[in-house]
């Protein structure tokens, strides 16, 4: 009995046009970054290195003005990450001094923010006061400096208040230079992460070797900038540590039914990389989660599809080859009732082991496995897409076929398939291994320009029809 279900049927749908999305675009080219994560986000690492200024500062106090419309909150500077050169020209920027900021950083008095300021392209560019202000403004008229004037602040301890540090204005004349970009809360724990982070300029390998303990860290800023180191390294990167991962704790995660789904394709895979055959069927497995579709205790519960999977897929396709590959056929292909769901994730598998492992599963299986997709209507495009790309022309054949029978009806899936034999044409003027199926694509291009030329105009594509 097939285990994967339609389930929440809508939701399926948005996801499997996303996903389709996807897809479409990683036809067009072979990835840099992990193949089964994706859009990570920007590390820790590179918004540091793209920003003038970094620094950690601890909240002072956080006040609102003009009836709640003016946010102003004062912070101390307590360590540099990047623009130690800069704080070191202006002791206004020293360790201990403080900053105000027109942005809310609530919180209590002592908790930590990660800073990124920006410089102007012209430093001496006068921008919104960066530098603590007092209530009022101090009086700079005798001061001259093309940059303009701003008051910055010493902190001391108020007497007739108990409670709080007063704010003491300092007349001060300096260039107004940063704009603070964001103001982010961090633990302590993610300033020491930050504090090791080893430099870009080292191997990758022993950068990811830093980032491994940190995966699923309680820190959420510290986990997803660890997950991201991985999502934004080539998969050779990530083969290179393969010795250094922890099948144990890649169980763990992938078996967690909460796990996001981007996190649970990169661990997948990494549990292919390192695995053994007992992996394979964990993997298989965990494929599937289990859904209760009328909440009730009694009730049956059913299986539906993870999101995520593909990367699931991809480890279990390293583990066990093509003899893998027929079982998730079985599993994904055969049936009809299988959502769409699984069926982009067994795409992103074979785009995968096309585009890195053609040496455990070959070309010519992947393709036979692509093929069989043009079985199911939602998935045709998307598989001729990836066979025109592949180069695959025996299958000009079967889809000329299609045109006329099978997909009479499929506007979507007659313009894909003219669109594969456009390219197979183009493909046997330059290349000698294409040139058999050349002249099968130029009849049935001069069939559709006969027969049905609005396709062709809805194509955009250049054909012309021999004399």
């Amino acid at each position: 009995m097939n285990g994967f279900t339609r389930i929440n049927r809508p939701a399926a749908r948005v996801a499997a046009t996303c996903t389709m999305m996807i897809l479409l675009a990683a036809t067009l080219y072979k990835a840099a970054a992990c193949p089964f994560c994706l859009s990570p986000p920007q590390t820790l690492a590179e918004q540091i290195s793209r920003a003038d200024i970094v620094l950690i500062a601890e909240l002072v106090r956080f006040r609102v003005y003009d009836g709640g419309t003016r946010p102003e909150s004062t912070l101390r500077i307590r360590e540099y990450f990047r623009g130690t050169s800069i704080a070191a020209y202006r002791s206004e920027l020293a360790v201990g001094q403080a900053i105000v900021i027109a942005a809310e950083a609530t919180g209590q008095p002592g908790d930590l923010f990660l800073m990124y300021g920006t410089l102007p392209e012209n430093a001496q560019q006068v921008a919104t006061s960066t530098f603590a202000p007092a209530d009022t403004r101090a009086d700079t008229s005798a001061a001259e400096f093309s940059g303009g004037s701003v008051v910055t602040a010493n902190l001391s301890f108020d007497a007739e208040s108990e409670s709080e540090l007063a704010i003491q204005k300092v007349s001060l004349v300096v260039p107004e230079w940063i704009s603070w970009n964001e103001t982010l809360a961090v633990s302590g724990d993610a300033v020491q992460y930050m504090r090791a982070l080893p430099a870009k300029s080292k191997l990758q390998r022993t950068r990811l070797e830093y980032f491994i303990p940190f995966l699923e860290h309680p820190d959420a800023i510290i986990a997803i900038d660890a997950w991201a180191e991985f999502g934004n390294s080539s998969y050779n990167d990530v083969i290179s540590i393969r010795d250094q991962l922890s099948r144990d704790k890649l169980r763990a995660w992938v078996s967690d039914p909460n796990m996001s789904p981007e996190r649970l394709g990169l661990y997948g895979m990494m549990l292919g990389l390192c695995g053994t055959p007992d992996d394979a069927v964990f993997l298989l497995d965990h494929m599937q989660t289990s859904v209760d579709p009328s909440n009730s205790e009694s009730a049956p519960q059913q299986k539906t599809f993870r999101y995520g999977s593909e990367g699931l897929m991809g480890g279990y396709l390293l583990l066990t080859g093509e003899k893998g590959l027929q079982q998730l056929e079985q599993h994904i292909v055969v049936p009809a009732d299988v959502p769409d769901t699984a069926c982009h994730a067994l795409v992103q598998s074979l785009q995968f082991m096309w585009s890195y492992e053609s040496d455990i599963i070959s070309p010519e299986r992947i393709c036979h496995s692509m093929r069989l997709l043009l079985q199911k209507e939602s998935m045709r495009e998307i598989a001729i897409t990836n066979l025109s790309r592949w180069e695959d022309w025996s299958t000009l054949a079967v889809l000329t076929s299609m045109f006329d029978s099978s997909c009479a009806d499929d506007r979507s899936t007659q313009r894909a398939i003219i669109q594969f034999a456009q390219v197979c044409l183009k493909n046997g003027k330059l290349k000698e291994r294409s040139r058999p199926f050349a002249d099968d694509a130029e009849s049935f291009l001069c069939h559709v320009h006969a027969t049905r030329p609005d396709l062709l105009n809805a194509n955009h594509r250049e054909f012309r029809a021999p004399e």
